[in-house]
Parts: structure tokens; sequence; C-alpha cells
């Protein structure tokens, strides 16, 4: 009964909003005949959740790097193991390993620096293109009826 009830309003909407909708084209504007298209939005969409993947995945990577970074230091400051046969065989080892991780770790850090610029410059982009939509409702250019975002 409640989706009957739903689907009724629902086609009463869609033919009020018909029925209201401006018919004459003159006050269309007339100089500039622009072409709607989905890709626009799309497009927009786009920008937007690659923006915000690009971000995410630049913290990731940071955090990542700041661990490699933490775990080469630690390495690299472990001494030589009391019964060892040669000391400075393990301490040269350890300055190894500590020096690769510390070198992977800043890598991380520099690929976490270009992925948040690139997903902060994806976000300013979607901002702007979201300044110039505009909401275009009713009676369509292409003579249905509906709501569409449009540049």
């Amino acid at each position: 009964m409640k989706s009957a009830c739903f689907i009724l309003l629902f086609l009463s909407t869609v033919v009020a909003l018909q029925l209201s909708a401006q018919t004459d084209s003159s006050a269309v504007k007339s100089n500039v005949k622009t072409q709607y298209s989905f890709r626009d939005s799309l497009y927009a969409a786009k920008l937007n959740y690659t923006g915000n993947l690009m971000i995410a995945g630049g913290v990731g990577l940071a955090g990542a790097g700041s661990f490699l970074i933490y775990e080469g230091v630690k390495t690299y400051n472990t001494p030589a193991a009391p019964l060892s046969t040669d000391p400075t065989g393990d301490v040269q080892r350890n300055h190894n390993q500590g020096t690769a991780y510390i070198i992977a770790g800043s890598a991380g850090f520099i690929g976490s620096a270009v992925l948040i610029a690139l997903g902060a410059k994806n976000k300013i982009e979607f901002k702007r293109h979201k300044k110039r939509m505009s909401l275009q409702t009713g009676l369509l250019d292409n003579g249905r009826t509906g709501a569409v975002l449009t540049f």
C-alpha cells in the first residue's frame, strides 16, 4: 500500500512538473546555444573521486614511509650481538639494512607528497567546475522533463 501511494505521489509530481514547465523557448538565452552533456557531470564526478583517492593514497603512503624510516633508524642503531664471531660485519649489515629502509621510507614520503599534490589539484579543478554548474529543471532543451546540472 505504501509503495502504491509513493508511486501515485511520484507520478502526480511528474505530471505537475510537466504541466508547469516552460514551453516557450523565448526566455531561453538566444545568443548562446549550449549543448548539455551527461559527460560534463561524469567528468566532475571523476575529478572529485580521483582527487579523494589520490589524497587518501598519499596519506597512506606517508604512513608507510614513516614506518619504514622508524624501522630503518631502529635497525641502523642496533648493536652487534654479544656472542657474535664477526661484530664489525654485523654492524655493517645493520647499517646497510637501516640505510635501505630509510631510503625506501624517504621515497614513500616523496611519493605521498606527489599524490597529495595531484589529488589537491583535482579537488580544486572539481570545485571550479562545480561553480560553473547550474541547475535546469522543468522542460529541458531536449524536450523531456527533469532536472539536469549544466555548465
